[in-house]
């Protein structure tokens, strides 16, 4: 009887480390998951809507824009979109880019990783400077600034 119910005994403590090795298996598969969810979310990003008509995409970060020199035709409809590709974790501005152009009162923001747009029609032909005045030392600074070049 004594060895029966040592057998018990270890028949009930083997049973409860099976138990908690599947336990602490599902916790680290779980673990594993959850990080490979928020990695994946993290460097892999949706594409911006596309969009109708004359679309010019700009991306801004610190150290400037994609494009500095932007040509478009007098009188037909363009349509900048503006991505930031910086976070939020950014000081000077937060992340946030601008493209302005005075002169057409054009004023585009963009959020920290994040896209916006503004459609616009030029009617008179000309070189206009465009810029973002919300970070990185603003206009004062080259990089971010360039020439939006309306032709004929």
């Amino acid at each position: 009887m004594n060895s029966s119910k040592r057998e018990r005994r270890i028949l009930a403590r083997q049973q409860q480390q099976k138990k908690r090795a599947a336990i602490f298996s599902i916790i680290v598969i779980s673990a594993l998951g959850l990080a490979a969810y928020l990695l994946a979310g993290a460097f892999f990003k949706a594409a911006p809507p596309p969009m109708a008509g004359n679309v010019i995409d700009v991306e801004a970060a610190m150290d400037g824009f994609s494009q500095y020199e932007i040509r478009v035709k007098a009188g037909e409809p363009v349509t900048i979109r503006l991505t930031s590709l910086d976070n939020t974790h950014h000081t000077d501005g937060g992340g946030k880019h601008q493209w302005a152009v005075d002169e057409l009162g054009v004023d585009i923001i963009a959020p920290a990783l994040g896209s916006s747009y503004a459609t616009f029609t030029p009617q008179e032909t000309g070189a206009y400077t465009f810029y973002c005045d919300i970070c990185c030392g603003g206009r004062a600074n080259p990089t971010m600034n360039g020439s939006l070049i309306v032709e004929g």
